[in-house]
């Protein structure tokens, strides 16, 4: 396992068998399965693997923050609401 699906996977206190949910629209999916990612905000080049730096993504919102359909600014506060318990639909 990567060392930043790891960090995720610590901070949350999640297992490969747990459910994972996308902060963007909230679909939910088996942490092992295929169809979710943790993503950096911030490129790897960039950004550290660090809670603060990390998100889980659907494939479907994973696809749109690499073609810029969602920004940066965007998914920080994405995840700054995520973080503080505010599990809302941000993305449809």
């Amino acid at each position: 396992m990567k060392k930043h699906i790891k960090v995720y996977f610590n901070h949350f206190d999640i297992g490969e068998q747990d459910l994972v949910t996308c902060e963007c629209c909230q679909k939910e999916g088996r942490a092992d399965g295929q169809g979710f990612d943790i993503h950096h905000i911030n490129g790897r080049g960039k950004g550290k693997d660090i809670i603060e730096n990390l998100m889980c993504l659907c494939r479907k919102h994973h696809s749109m923050a690499h073609e810029s359909k969602l920004g940066k600014n965007e998914l920080q506060l994405i995840h700054n609401y995520f973080m503080q318990g505010t599990r809302r639909v941000f993305v449809k």
